[in-house]
């Protein structure tokens, strides 16, 4: 029978079957390809929160609540909702404003209508409540609107101050601002209630646990006296530095001075204007090093030793003159080394003197506070000329930053 019906099919209706096969294979193939252009790869968490954010609505158009998004009829059942802050219902969005601070709320209404409606005065009012919103408002500056929850890096303000609750300011801007309340010397309050002392090298608040602790106070058992007005990290650092620098410093001008008094005695006893203003000069050093260490940090002395260090000045001029004149006018002279020495030595003395001097100027015509240089707002020009001034107090005296002044 087998044979028989392979017999029935012959050449010419075999065509037709191959045809209806083929027919077959291709719309298989078809459907297997658009399958493959349909299927999505699973996204993780990170690429869904891109998308997030990455969806916004079309500002021309104002955005519907998420529930007559979610019940429009002509979206198909299958299709999955958009990722974005729209899609989520309000009482959840009103729950993210409550974790805001204003400045992203301010940024939060610029972005659509709807969020400019949610987030409006009214609105926020009612949301948080009056103390809440009191609370949060004493938390932000004034000035650039940061947020500071433990009011650490505020000023303090009251009921008096213009647009209270929003009258605190952070320590920036009241740099900025040359707040009076931050000059050195003065006792400012900050949010948190604490008064506190004004560091005397970077001009700001040295709150509780960043100043360097003082010594114990006799009259309180178990409590100790104001610290040291600097903070215990980089400032006192740095003014540590400062002190270092002026103790070598005053070592080497020191034994600038014996070595050239010595050197006039051995060589120029003879030369009197050589002999008698090194004498002189060296005299009226060990007053000025009594000066140095025994006036302390609280009295304000420069007009003395100004006097002396010109007086020391002009001392070392007429050796370094008669020198320089026995080697011009006697060419034909070696220069020995001692009058190479004698002249290298009086010159050096001559040289820091003159820096002395002019450190002593600048000391007695300007107060002790080298702050403004740390200001945020300050240019170029007027860092560059702080700096000086504290390189200028650093050779002379650095302690006088801890001098009192007029607000002490």
């Amino acid at each position: 029978m087998a044979t028989t019906a392979t017999s029935d099919v012959g050449p010419g209706a075999g065509a037709p079957f191959s045809s209806i096969i083929t027919t077959v294979r291709r719309s298989l193939t078809s459907l297997a390809n658009k399958g493959k252009q349909h299927a999505r790869k699973p996204e993780d968490g990170h690429a869904q929160i891109t998308r997030l954010i990455a969806i916004q609505p079309k500002p021309d158009s104002p955005p519907h609540p998420p529930d007559s998004q979610a019940s429009s009829a002509g979206k198909d059942s299958h299709e999955k909702p958009p990722l974005h802050l729209l899609a989520l219902p309000t009482e959840l969005l009103n729950n993210i404003l409550r974790h805001l601070n204003f400045v992203s709320i301010l940024e939060l209404r610029k972005t659509c209508r709807f969020f400019h409606t949610l987030a409006s005065p009214p609105q926020l009012r009612i949301l948080f409540g009056r103390e809440q919103l009191t609370t949060l408002l004493l938390q932000h500056c004034k000035t650039c609107l940061v947020h500071d929850p433990f009011r650490s890096n505020l000023l303090s303000c009251s009921h008096e101050d213009e647009g209270w609750p929003l009258a605190s300011q952070c320590v920036d801007c009241a740099l900025v601002a040359n707040d009076e309340r931050l000059k050195i010397g003065k006792r400012v309050k900050l949010g948190t209630e604490d008064v506190v002392q004004i560091c005397r090298w970077c001009g700001r608040p040295i709150r509780n646990h960043e100043g360097v602790a003082g010594p114990p106070d006799p009259n309180s058992p178990g409590s100790r006296r104001d610290g040291r007005p600097f903070h215990k990290g980089n400032c006192y650092r740095s003014y540590n530095n400062s002190l270092l620098f002026f103790f070598i410093l005053g070592w080497v001008q020191l034994t600038l001075g014996i070595t050239g008094a010595g050197l006039s005695w051995r060589y120029w006893r003879g030369a009197v204007m050589v002999f008698a203003p090194s004498v002189t000069s060296f005299l009226l050093l060990w007053i000025v090093m009594g000066f140095l260490f025994f006036r302390g940090s609280r009295k304000r002395a420069y007009r003395y030793t100004l006097l002396l260090e010109l007086a020391i000045l002009g001392c070392w001029i007429p050796p370094v003159y008669y020198i320089s004149m026995q080697i011009v006018n006697h060419p034909e002279r070696d220069v020995d080394a001692a009058m190479q020495a004698a002249l290298a030595l009086f010159g050096l003395n001559l040289v820091f003197r003159l820096f002395n001097v002019m450190g002593n100027v600048m000391i007695l015509c300007s107060t002790p506070d080298l702050t403004p240089r740390k200001k945020p707002n300050a240019g170029l020009f007027k860092r560059a000329i702080y700096k000086l001034m504290l390189w200028s107090v650093a050779w002379t005296y650095p302690p006088s930053v801890e001098h009192r002044v007029s607000s002490e």
